[in-house]
Order: C-alpha cells, then sequence, then structure tokens
C-alpha cells in the first residue's frame, strides 16, 4: 500500500518475484534476466514489463529507482534493549 496516496497494490507472482529481486543491488536487466527464465517469456517482454512495474510503484512512493546499487541496502534492524 502507498503511503503517499493509500494506492493498495495485489501482486502476481511476477509482480512478486521482480518485488522480492528490488533489493537495491540487483540491475534491473538482471531481474528482467530472472523473470524471464521464471516465467518463461521473452527477454525484451520480461524487461518491458519489469520497467513498467518498477515505474508504476516508484510514481507511488513504494519503491525507488536509482541508475547505481544503493550503497548501503542492508535489511531494517530493530534495536534490541
Amino acid at each position: 500500500m502507498s503511503a503517499v496516496d493509500s494506492t493498495f497494490f495485489t501482486l502476481n507472482e511476477t509482480a512478486t518475484a521482480i518485488w522480492q529481486a528490488a533489493d537495491g543491488q540487483m540491475r534491473l536487466s538482471e531481474i528482467a534476466t530472472r523473470i524471464s527464465s521464471e516465467f518463461e517469456v521473452a527477454q525484451n517482454e520480461a524487461h518491458r514489463d519489469a520497467e513498467q512495474f518498477v515505474k508504476e510503484l516508484a510514481e507511488h512512493g513504494i519503491l525507488r529507482i536509482s541508475d547505481r546499487p544503493i550503497a548501503d541496502a542492508s535489511p531494517l534492524t530493530v534495536p534490541t534493549a
């Protein structure tokens, strides 16, 4: 769900795979290759669909697009008392 505009997203299998791969380190082309292989679709189709999906998420403030890997893509940790 977008905190910006309350848009609710339901992810299909492909979108879920893209979301899980979007870790701040993997390039979109690598994600598309994975999607192409896993779901047996053409590489250019996988890339086009992945690009459209991440742009839509970015427009809603859910995902950040960068032309370089994010320096610290480590998972958030909860401090212990």
